[in-house]
């Protein structure tokens, strides 16, 4: 027997759609768009790049640091604060805030009127979205009994594909008509009303009549050896930073792999991208959540196993796509390793919540989020782009010089010979194309850590 969100004892609950109540639906409703303001600004300012670089005179490292250290690194530090703080006090002002600040925050980046101004804004947008998957989680994580989790946080992170579709339709055709400022302003607006909305509407589950008492959290350190004592959450978080290093890689260079190996248009690459994160993105959340939820049995172990299965059919599938000897048998491959990919998008986030302490449920995901995003999303880009140069510079022929002095950023300089030219675009496309197997590597490794964490599993699913 278990409490349910309104603290009635109900039989254990079904898994799938059909035990879902209103209330349950409605959360849901809220913080899949809550999550997708989230998501659409990173995606955003990459289709922005191009015209920010050109109109504030930025340098590609300028651009680096807009997208990468001035978000990343604060996004998921910031997340453990801010979660210790929802752990203890009401979820639905937490958010609402957040919502308001990286909203506001987002607007106020079409207001920049420099590198400076625009690195000030990226980092307040990085704080404030570092609430967002930690609360929002437990929440789910609250609402739902433990063997719905693996699909209601599917559905959650809906929002990710759903933003990957959006993002190109926004940055592209606001930014063509009225200017890059402009589409800042159109996606960081909504986040100020449906912050709004959330504050009047929602309602937090740990106050509803009858709900379970929690306990609140304890110290800070002493909480993190309890978690960190836990073999299966360790196993999860290690799992997460090779994931999240795999999936960082391949979603940032496969674009390039597909432009130089295959001489695709923009256009072309655009169409692949948006078909594979975000159509073949939605089939494999929905997929991954279901076997969760489905095989959960007694202990849970399905949902660290459903991550597994995805990540070592992506490593298999990447290395399909990526020794292909044309662009038209690579591309079945691609959207099924997509599929394959966001197997975890659900389960992995259920196996934390299940794995946290009540009092926890926020901390736990946002120790994830450091696996995912301060470990695995920093390095595994870094990596794929250092082996590349490193083959890069051995597919370059000795006689021709060196790679990095006569290919700078991949191109022959102006007034190189047309030979140099064609040795720079082979070697480019060869050293990608070695690049591109570490990350089915780093997949596999994945694999491995999520089997283990499942059969490091001891507690049932009722606590």
């Amino acid at each position: 027997m278990s409490r349910s969100p309104e603290g009635v004892m109900a039989l254990p609950a079904r898994s799938g759609f059909r035990g879902w109540n209103r209330t349950q639906i409605y959360m849901l409703v809220l913080l899949v768009l809550l999550n997708m303001s989230n998501y659409l600004d990173r995606g955003v300012i990459s289709i922005l790049q191009e015209p920010i670089k050109q109109d504030l005179k930025l340098q590609d490292w300028q651009l680096g640091m807009i997208s990468g250290p001035a978000f990343a690194l604060l996004y998921s530090i910031a997340g453990i604060p801010v979660a210790r703080i929802a752990d203890r006090s009401n979820r639905i002002t937490v958010l609402s805030i957040a919502l308001a600040i990286w909203s506001g925050m987002t607007a106020a980046c079409g207001l920049a009127v420099g590198f400076t101004h625009l690195v000030i804004a990226r980092l307040g947008v990085g704080a404030a979205e570092g609430a967002c998957t930690p609360t929002s989680h437990s929440l789910v994580a609250d609402l739902f009994e433990p063997r719905q989790r693996g699909l209601a946080l599917s559905v959650l992170t809906t929002s990710i594909p759903i933003a990957q579709l959006m993002a190109p339709l926004i940055g592209g055709v606001v930014a063509m008509t009225w200017g890059w400022r402009t589409a800042f302003v159109v996606v960081g607006l909504p986040g100020l009303v449906l912050a709004l909305v959330i504050w009047l509407t929602a309602k937090e589950p740990r106050h509803a009549p009858g709900a379970a008492k929690v306990a609140s959290p304890g110290k800070f350190f002493a909480d993190m050896r309890k978690l960190l004592a836990k073999r299966d959450f360790r196993w999860l978080f290690v799992a997460s930073a090779f994931m999240g290093a795999s999936i960082t890689a391949t979603n940032l260079f496969t674009a390039s792999y597909f432009l130089r190996q295959f001489h695709l248009s923009l256009a072309q690459v655009g169409a692949l991208m948006a078909a594979g994160l975000g159509v073949a993105g939605l089939a494999g959340t929905f997929i991954g959540g279901w076997i969760g939820d489905r095989f959960a049995g007694t202990y849970g172990r399905s949902y660290p196993w459903a991550c597994a299965i995805g990540a070592g059919l992506a490593s298999i599938l990447f290395v399909i796509v990526f020794t292909r000897a044309s662009w038209q048998w690579a591309i079945p491959f691609l959207l099924l390793a997509n599929i394959a990919t966001d197997f975890k998008n659900g389960p992995n986030s259920a196996a934390a919540q299940n794995m946290a302490p009540p009092e926890m449920r926020a901390t736990t995901s946002a120790v994830l989020m450091v696996a995912v995003i301060a470990i695995g999303a920093t390095f595994g880009p870094m990596m794929l782009g250092a082996v590349s140069d490193v083959f890069g510079a051995r597919a370059f022929p000795d006689a021709l010089g060196n790679f990095s002095a006569m290919c700078p950023g991949g191109k022959p300089s102006p007034n190189a010979a047309a030979n140099i030219g064609k040795a720079c675009e082979i070697a480019a496309a060869a050293g990608l194309r070695t690049a591109m197997l570490v990350p089915c590597a780093t997949y596999m490794c994945a694999a491995l850590c999520f089997y283990l964490s499942g059969r490091a599993i001891t507690e049932p699913l009722e606590k």
